[in-house]
């Protein structure tokens, strides 16, 4: 009897706790990418990220960004600071990270979303607000059907 009264204590504790687990497995992720990615250590943060979209960008930051900047002003934009504010978990495998980021010229909250994949939590989007649905595909607008071209022929009367 005493089995039955202690058993569904046991249960929850061990259901809160691999929740919680999970949760700071995906805060401990989301803070080593942030610091790396808003620090400039792109090749540290690449080990985070997942997908195209993700990949495209810390290659623009590293391509484009960095080397057309001058070292006063990108020292100027160091070090910055992040927080995680929130994290709101989807199942095991999705998660929403909210957080502040803090450098001596500039405060902004920003979002990821994370996904777990392949058994680890990787970044797959990152914006002011991340969404867990994908993104509509805008569609290009179809030119209109143009006649095909009539032999001059056809149009004689006969």
């Amino acid at each position: 009897m005493k089995l039955l009264r202690v058993l569904p204590i046991v249960l929850s504790a061990v259901v809160l706790f691999s929740c919680n687990s999970e949760k700071r497995e995906v805060e401990r992720i989301a803070q080593a990418y942030l610091d790396a990615e808003t620090n400039f250590k792109i090749g540290e943060a690449r080990q985070y990220v997942e997908g195209e979209e993700m990949t495209s960008a810390l290659n623009m930051i590293e391509n484009f960004v960095m080397p057309n900047i001058e070292k006063s002003v990108l020292d100027s934009l160091l070090p910055n600071k992040v927080k995680i504010k929130n994290t709101e978990m989807f199942a095991d495998t999705a998660a929403v990270v909210s957080f502040h980021s803090t450098n001596p010229k500039q405060e902004s909250d920003a979002q990821i979303l994370m996904r777990k994949i392949d058994g680890s939590w990787k970044v797959v989007a990152q914006g002011e607000k991340v969404s867990l649905e994908p993104q509509p595909v805008p569609q290009q607008s179809q030119p209109a059907a143009v006649p095909a071209e009539v032999p001059d022929d056809t149009l004689q009367k006969k």
